[in-house]
């Protein structure tokens, strides 16, 4: 495994954690390099070695997260869409500082959606072999449904100081999608 340079780990937490603070205040799409360097007292060549721009910057970040959540999902042994939602919870708020940030009015409006759409795939084959009533179109609009549904609960977590446990937040989900599915069967 190749050996990272702790200065570099370094710097690029302190761009990471000035973002955070920045998005905490205004919309990504207005941050600046030159802002987003000088919070982190970076210097702009320094972040030009990394990122080619905020953009950049944001998505390099998410894909990191993405990343670690299909690791943590891949012990999953059944796929069930609830199962991932849960891991997708705990990762939430495991590192809710991040992601709070991320996936508010200020961060990547589709960002959650990102996530979510991990295991459109599995999901979907999932269906097809229990929900014998409905067709691929309707497999496709149910999963839509419970992803933006999702979307809004967990979104509404997040503003709300995650103060709901995040297993009830799954339960509620599961609930909403359940009872949804059971028309299907």
């Amino acid at each position: 495994m190749e050996k990272v340079d702790k200065r570099i780990i370094k710097t690029k937490n302190k761009l990471t954690n000035s973002l955070l603070e920045l998005i905490a205040i205004k919309e990504i799409k207005n941050i600046t390099v030159i802002e987003l360097c000088q919070k982190a007292q970076i210097n702009r060549t320094t972040f030009y070695k990394y990122y080619k721009d905020i953009d950049d910057f944001v998505a390099k970040i998410e894909m990191q997260l993405i990343n670690e959540l299909k690791e943590s999902i891949q012990d999953i042994k059944r796929n069930y869409l609830i199962s991932y939602i849960n891991k997708i919870i705990e990762s939430i708020q495991s590192q809710k500082n991040i992601y709070e940030k991320l996936i508010s009015d200020n961060g990547d409006k589709l960002f959650l959606k990102k996530i979510l759409f991990l295991v459109h795939d599995q999901s979907i084959n999932e269906w097809q072999r229990i929900l014998k009533k409905a067709n691929a179109n309707d497999l496709e609009n149910i999963y839509r449904f419970i992803v933006d549904g999702s979307i809004g609960i967990i979104e509404n977590w997040t503003r709300n100081d995650f103060q709901e446990n995040p297993t009830n937040i799954t339960n509620f989900i599961n609930k909403l999608c359940m009872s949804g599915l059971s028309s299907f069967i």
